[in-house]
């Protein structure tokens, strides 16, 4: 195995702005990450000024997340290293995705991990990955499915057959064994056989014990792959973990206006600088949830107090805050809150974030002044792609590099077979369809002038007629040729599958267990081994040749 880094096009906006411009990220930002001072900077906030969560009540809540099950040894002693009052943490976090989900799950994982261990050696004190499964979210229809490599060569979407509702937070949610069991089994009919397929079968249905949650599920898996690194996990909807936010929730729905308004002016400050709205917004949005009856329903503010989205539960600020300090686990965060919550929890040194978690961050610089915070240092996650010996043959019989496979393939592959025409075939057949346009146009005025009556109308419906037959023959002469080369375009159709799939990057739309089936998970194990993270940290896209 072979790891190599590149440098690709960004294709996103506001990743492009954030890695190139830096008076802009000092805009929108509290740190720049390609600063070295930053680091000394955070440092120092989190030493004289941070005021959040008890460290020791953390580690605490943490540890009886994991009991029993996720207690490997490396992890007990990040719990006991997390209780140190000069313990740092780098935080990032996902939807908990059936099965991981996609495979940005696992690198923004290893992006954690390797962090922690680089600036733990940089700094001589503590600093511990922590991994924030989203349990609180209820979008059932972005974690109901992974896509995989079909023993057809295909990909193929497999959706949860099992109940899961759309209303209720995933947390909540179970999976029995028999459901699970029945997923995986259509898995294996669905993927090809692997050389590890009976490895993976086996070790996906011993993590079955009993009716399981939908979060704890997922924990499970993230806990075999990673548990020996120590990669602590926590729930963001676990009851103790809502208990120890009580008193900060009081804080959230007391500040509820004026965060919101620091929102709104970041979002105008980011579209004045040429950006779209990250994040759509409402006023009197008070960016929480109330548990209701089962279902998680968003609160606004309304008069005199606040307002379910559905308008059934109406409370007054008192009685919201009263359900702050009673019964925290009705409460939950939405995108703009969840970032100040896990501020308040964890003495953060990083957060972690996909591109999309990089840009709605950019509203909420002056949110976490709001509340008395300072947002910590904003890093992107890794980028990973996978190459695998079929994907290097098909590379080099068509002359492509890496970035000619990771931007641009389809534009590529239209290239090479345009070279295998003799002729310019559409430049021809639109010069033919000119030609015929003229000289049609030229006879139909002729014999307007000359007989009138109904010859224009009777002559350009005739000439569309020709033209269509010109269409249809050069549609003709396209599929002949694609017909001639039929082998090689489905050899670039492998490409695109294995590396674009649907036009996306391999890492957004497969599930890892699509690699494990082929290759095993040693390609997992090079990654974590592999110091990735610190090097040309402005944009390196790092391809894995197995």
């Amino acid at each position: 195995m072979e790891i190599k880094a590149s440098r690709l096009p960004v294709g996103n906006p506001f990743m492009e702005r954030y890695l190139a411009d830096d008076e802009w990220v000092r805009a929108f930002y509290e740190y720049n990450p390609w600063d070295e001072c930053s680091v000394s900077s955070r440092l120092e906030y989190i030493e004289r000024e941070w005021r959040g969560a008890d460290r020791a009540e953390l580690a605490e809540v943490i540890r009886a997340y994991h009991t029993p099950e996720l207690l490997h040894p490396v992890v007990e002693r990040n719990l006991t290293r997390l209780a140190d009052p000069k313990s740092l943490v780098v935080i990032g976090g996902q939807q908990a995705g059936l099965m991981t989900g996609p495979l940005y799950t696992l690198y923004k994982a290893i992006t954690l991990i390797q962090l922690a261990k680089q600036e733990e050696a940089r700094l001589g004190r503590p600093v511990i990955p922590v991994f924030w499964i989203a349990g609180e979210d209820h979008d059932s229809e972005e974690v109901n499915h992974i896509h995989v490599h079909d023993r057809h060569d295909g990909l193929t979407k497999v959706e949860w057959t099992g109940p899961l509702s759309g209303k209720q937070p995933v947390s909540m949610q179970m999976m029995q064994p028999e459901e699970m069991s029945a997923y995986l089994q259509t898995l294996t009919q669905i993927m090809g056989d692997g050389a590890a397929k009976r490895e993976w079968l086996e070790e996906m249905q011993e993590l079955l014990e009993g009716p399981v949650g939908w979060t704890r599920h997922f924990a499970r898996i993230m806990h075999r792959l990673f548990g020996r690194e120590g990669l602590l996990l926590i729930d963001s909807a676990d009851p103790g973990l809502r208990r120890l936010e009580a008193s900060f929730f009081t804080v959230l729905i007391d500040q509820s206006a004026s965060i919101q308004e620091r929102v709104q002016q970041a979002s105008a400050g980011l579209v004045a600088s040429g950006l779209t709205e990250p994040v759509h917004l409402q006023d009197g949005q008070g960016n929480l949830f109330l548990l209701e009856a089962g279902e998680r329903q968003a609160l606004y503010r309304g008069v005199g107090g606040w307002v379910t989205k559905n308008g059934e539960t109406r409370l007054t600020q008192a009685e919201l805050v009263n359900i702050a300090h009673e019964a925290p686990e009705r409460l939950s965060n939405n995108v703009i809150t969840r970032p100040l919550m896990q501020e308040y929890l964890f003495p953060t040194l990083y957060f972690v974030g996909g591109p999309g978690e990089v840009a709605y961050w950019g509203l909420l610089k002056q949110a976490f002044a709001q509340v008395g915070l300072r947002m910590p240092i904003v890093l992107p996650r890794l980028q990973v792609t996978i190459l695998d010996r079929r994907v290097q043959k098909r590379m080099n019989e068509f002359g492509l590099s890496v970035t000619d496979v990771l931007a641009g393939l389809d534009d590529k592959r239209e290239a090479w077979l345009a070279e295998r025409v003799p002729f310019a075939l559409a430049e021809r057949f639109a010069t033919a369809k000119q030609i015929i346009e003229q000289e049609y146009e030229a006879l139909i005025n002729d014999l307007e002038q000359g007989i009138g009556r109904n010859t224009r109308e009777i002559g350009q419906k005739n000439l569309g007629k020709i033209l269509a037959q010109v269409e249809y023959y050069q549609h003709f002469a396209e599929r002949a040729v694609r017909e001639k080369h039929q082998v090689e375009l489905r050899h670039w159709e492998e490409l695109s599958l294995a590396v674009t799939p649907d036009g996306k990057l391999q890492e957004r739309v497969y599930n890892f267990l699509s690699l494990w089936n082929a290759w095993g998970l040693d390609w997992l194990h090079r990654l974590l081994e592999t110091p990735l993270v610190g090097e040309g940290r402005r944009h390196v896209h790092y391809c894995m040749f197995l």
